[in-house]
């Protein structure tokens, strides 16, 4: 088991985080980016070779996001065709989100294990998304799901602000 730490503001530097330990060791950089209107992520190891990506899926329309691992898509985050209100529905082939996703307290499962968990919170260093990875092999997964909702997140406050 491995947790990791996000802070969700860091204002050092806004086109890049990092996801640490618990002791402060920096473990991945993240680089944010702009693409038509969705925040997108490239998340880089130590030796600056790429973990995972969030980008904005090809031929979508209305806000989605894939989250690319490899060159494999494993998850697809995207709004609803819902006139009547803002909702995300995420889809992936072998990994279920449960739980309450948009307040970012998730489990991720594939089929009865959970692999991994995602929780807002308050550490020494400030308000934080916490990491919790059970397997390893699916930590990139998670940390890309991970930062696609957060990026959803931002285009429905985006939304409710212009409202």
């Amino acid at each position: 088991m491995r947790q990791l730490f996000m802070l969700k503001d860091d204002y050092t530097n806004e086109n890049k985080k990092e996801i640490i330990t618990r002791n402060g060791d920096k473990i991945y950089t993240i680089e944010c980016f702009e693409d038509d209107g969705l925040t997108c992520y490239k998340v880089y190891d130590d030796r600056r070779e790429e973990f995972v990506r969030v980008e904005r899926h090809i031929g979508s329309t209305l806000p989605c996001l894939d989250v690319v691992v490899g060159e494999r898509i494993i998850f697809t985050v995207a709004q609803s065709d819902s006139i009547s209100k803002m909702s995300f529905q995420i889809t992936s082939d072998g990994l279920e989100v449960h739980d309450d996703w948009w307040s970012m307290d998730f489990d991720v499962m594939s089929g009865y294990r959970k692999v991994s968990k995602v929780r807002n919170r308050w550490t020494a260093l400030g308000d934080a998304y916490e990491i919790t990875v059970f397997e390893k092999s699916n930590e990139a997964e998670t940390i890309g799901l991970m930062l696609a909702l957060d990026s959803v997140k931002k285009v429905e406050a985006k939304v409710k602000t212009l409202k």
